[in-house]
């Protein structure tokens, strides 16, 4: 629980992406979702009701069918994904938190980096006893 990583070294780990809030690697099947100070997106950390709610990618109109953003968003809620959910509270430093489980999902409205509003998928995601 709370150990630290570099971008090096998660990469060496899992051979998934070095940046990006969602990270998988076909390999190992894991999910890297990465919640960091530097995003536009705020993830709401629940502890005492074991909850994640956490963003979904993509700037334009979140969905699981976009070329990218949607294969991304997708491994969320494949229920053979493992899911680790990762602080970064500065460049090139990730802490592991806890696994998650995909629950459910929901859509809301949040401003993309240029300030247009667009759709975003909101996940319920359950926090794992380790």
């Amino acid at each position: 629980k709370n150990e630290s990583f570099t971008e090096d070294s998660l990469f060496e780990m899992f051979g998934c992406a070095k940046q990006g809030g969602i990270r998988y690697t076909k390999k190992h099947n894991r999910v890297l979702l990465i919640d960091s100070d530097r995003s536009e997106y705020v993830d709401e950390v629940d502890r005492k009701r074991g909850y994640v709610i956490y963003n979904g990618t993509g700037e334009d109109d979140q969905s699981f069918d976009a070329k990218y953003a949607g294969a991304f968003n997708k491994k969320i809620r494949d229920p053979d994904s493992v899911l680790l959910y990762f602080r970064k509270p500065m460049p090139n430093h990730l802490v592991f938190r806890f696994p998650v489980k995909y629950i459910s999902h929901t859509y809301g409205n949040a401003r993309n980096r240029q300030g247009r509003m667009r759709r975003v998928i909101k996940f319920k995601l359950k926090i794992l006893d380790i």
